[in-house]
């Protein structure tokens, strides 16, 4: 599958010049030997990257200006699958709405290569910009002061550790590794951060460390989550409203991308800075082509994406620690201290993964049974009321329906939720045959939400 949809690709772009990277998962080489096999079967001139985040590769398609790349990796997906992600000349994403039909098309029509075409691993020389990529990345905070802050960073095995080592060697303050050491079968915590159990050895760490605060990337390393010096988890949305009064004040007026998962927190501090906000569907390949279309300066997004035009309008996951060390610099107050000012004032609650038969008539009762408000369908369904909202949207990659609601009164936010959640259940239940032995199909879904 991987040589067809080498050559798909390969076949499909506007250009011959392809990059190309890895994860560290047991099957990535084999995967990226046969992608490279099948795409120089269409012409293609692969440039092999190696061992790289997938940060790292959107910037080398840029950087090397290429007509387009692919990542072979699983992101937070557990050690067993994997797949990959493509993108265009500038990194522009490859998603459902523009060309993934066509590569998905021209796949189909690609016959099954010989067995003999299938290297076992890329024999082709590395092309290391590593230091190109540290060269992007410090000139970012050229001339600026950073703290010296005491942070540690949890790589948990994945790709984060590869970059940061050179970068934040060389800035103030004392940073402290954890698990840098590239694994494919995750041996400590899995690689979703939006998970809270993968969160607890960060947060043990960092209190143990007496540290101000700590990072921790997926597992393909473009989307990171932050604690608190007390070990709290800090939402992406908060971070991404920490983040943007200094992206507006650098250029007034900027527009600030956010997914319509995140609380009022993002618009309402873009507003409050003189920014713009917009907006847009969750998932990092919309939010990237909205990051475009807005021309905006930054963007964040609740699972942990974050956005800058300086990165060509890609998700880049260490210019998110860097503006933060300028943030708590300039603020002169705690990581804690910032986020409790957000927690007062924006309740919400981890995200729920829920199970429904069908997803068309699951939200159409919910909207029935919570009417006014001001409802927004463009992914899935957000509604706005005086005192909470909610959104309630099917996932991009599991059969399930993703609920988030917020509130601005405290104890509101848990009602809302448990009356949603039962109306879904209901929604479930109704939809079952009647004497049908199976579990109910409105539950809520073991395990956190993957952040897609």
């Amino acid at each position: 599958m991987a040589f067809r949809v080498g050559r798909a690709f390969a076949g499909m772009l506007d250009g011959d010049r392809l990059g190309l990277a890895r994860d560290m998962r047991r099957t990535s080489p084999a995967l990226a030997a046969a992608f490279a096999a099948g795409a120089e079967t269409a012409g293609a001139r692969v440039t092999w990257y190696g061992l790289l985040a997938t940060d790292g590769l959107w910037f080398a398609v840029r950087h090397d200006r290429l007509d387009g790349g692919a990542m072979i990796t699983a992101s937070h997906n557990p050690p067993g699958d994997n797949g990959i992600k493509l993108v265009e000349r500038d990194a522009a994403p490859v998603f459902a709405e523009n060309r993934l039909p066509e590569v998905r098309r021209r796949t189909a029509a690609t016959p099954r290569p010989p067995a003999a075409a299938l290297p076992a691993t890329p024999t082709r020389p590395v092309r290391d910009l590593r230091e190109e990529y540290l060269a992007f990345l410090r000139g970012q905070i050229a001339g600026r002061r950073l703290p010296p802050l005491r942070v540690v960073l949890d790589a948990g095995n994945g790709m984060g550790g590869l970059a940061a080592v050179g970068l934040f060697a060389a800035l103030p303050g004392e940073f402290l590794p954890m698990d840098f050491e590239p694994d494919g079968d995750f041996p400590n915590r899995g690689g979703n951060p939006l998970d809270p159990a993968n969160r607890v050895g960060l947060a043990a760490r960092v209190r143990a460390e007496k540290a101000d605060f700590g990072v921790l990337w997926d597992g393909d390393a473009d989307r990171c989550a932050f604690v608190d010096g007390e070990g709290g988890f800090v939402p992406g949305d908060f971070t991404t409203a920490l983040l943007a009064p200094a992206e507006i004040a650098a250029e007034p007026g900027a527009a600030v991308v956010y997914d319509r998962r995140s609380s009022r927190a993002v618009p309402d501090a873009v507003r409050r800075a003189g920014g713009r906000p917009a907006p847009g569907r969750v998932g990092h390949a919309y939010l990237k082509q909205k990051m475009r279309d807005e021309d905006a300066r930054f963007g964040g997004e609740l699972s942990g994406h974050f956005y800058f035009r300086a990165a060509g309008y890609a998700d880049n996951a260490l210019l998110p620690i860097l503006r933060l060390l300028e943030r708590l610099g300039s603020a002169g107050r705690s990581l804690r201290e910032l986020a409790d000012d957000l927690r007062e004032q924006y309740h919400t609650l981890d995200e729920k993964s829920v199970s429904v038969p069908d997803p068309g008539a699951a939200l159409a009762r919910v909207r029935e049974a919570f009417p006014g408000g001001e409802a927004h369908r463009d992914d899935g369904l957000s509604v706005d009321f005086a005192d909470w909202r909610f959104t309630l949207r099917p996932s991009n990659t599991e059969p399930v329906l993703r609920l988030t609601v917020e509130a601005w009164r405290a104890g509101l936010v848990e009602r809302r939720e448990a009356a949603i959640l039962s109306v879904l259940r209901e929604t479930g239940n109704d939809a079952a045959p009647d004497g049908d032995s199976a579990p109910p199909a409105g539950g809520t879904v073991p395990g956190a939400p993957s952040g897609d």
